[in-house]
């Protein structure tokens, strides 16, 4: 029988919630999932490799729901201690359109915009409550052709009156559907406002054209930096 390696454990924070992840560096069988996702170019396959390489280097169970800033900041975490703590990146400047090289220490991707987070219950009048949560990961793997209502209806938990908590899980996509149809638009332009406060993995990065000699400022985030 072969020997098997020991593989090196690391922890860290979850971003949302604070609470500690223990995690392992992605293997071999790993890699082989980013370069798949990386030949096939897809958007929806980008995020589901992620979500598969999160799911395996993390110690207990990630939920199915879990956001995408989430997913993202553990997958910047993941890559950081197996491939190095820097990356090199292609910038484009955005004014002549020639390119740089760029060294990005890893340390510095990190999930911004959690300060202050707003209420998730949205209150509809002075009948009921919507309790929202932020899209998990796969629930954004899917938004190709979806309208912006289609997305908000999936991030309902619930709908609560002062009768009682009825669970968007227990009910119809139907029934969802028409529930949708009869809000009044400030109701959903309250949705649409505790959508624009989702936290965010980035790194801004500010430099002088070596070109042109003009300032830019580009931001490295998502996965396609990573996949390109």
């Amino acid at each position: 029988m072969l020997p098997r390696l020991d593989t090196p454990m690391y922890e860290t924070l979850l971003p949302s919630t604070g609470e500690t992840i223990k995690y392992r560096p992605f293997l071999v069988k790993e890699e082989k999932i980013l370069m798949l996702a990386s030949e096939e170019g897809d958007y929806k396959g980008m995020v589901n490799a992620c979500h598969q390489i999160v799911s395996n280097c993390t110690m207990g169970a990630m939920p199915e729901d879990m956001t995408m800033f989430d997913m993202q900041d553990l997958f910047v975490r993941i890559r950081e201690k197996s491939v190095g703590e820097t990356q090199e990146f292609t910038l484009v400047c955005g004014e002549c359109e020639k390119s740089i090289t760029y060294d990005l220490e890893l340390e510095n991707l990190r999930a911004k915009g959690l300060d202050n987070l707003p209420d998730t219950n949205i209150k509809i009048g002075d009948n009921f409550i919507v309790r929202m949560k932020y899209p998990s990961a796969l629930d954004v793997a899917d938004l190709e052709g979806m309208t912006d209502i289609d997305v908000i209806a999936k991030c309902i938990v619930s709908i609560v009156t002062e009768e009682e908590e009825t669970f968007i899980k227990d009910v119809s996509a139907e029934e969802l559907t028409e529930f949708m149809g009869d809000l009044p638009v400030s109701a959903l332009e309250q949705m649409r406002e505790f959508f624009q406060t989702m936290p965010y993995v980035e790194h801004k990065v500010e430099y002088t054209c070596p070109h042109c000699e003009t300032d830019q400022t580009i931001s490295i985030n998502g996965y396609e930096h990573f996949f390109a």
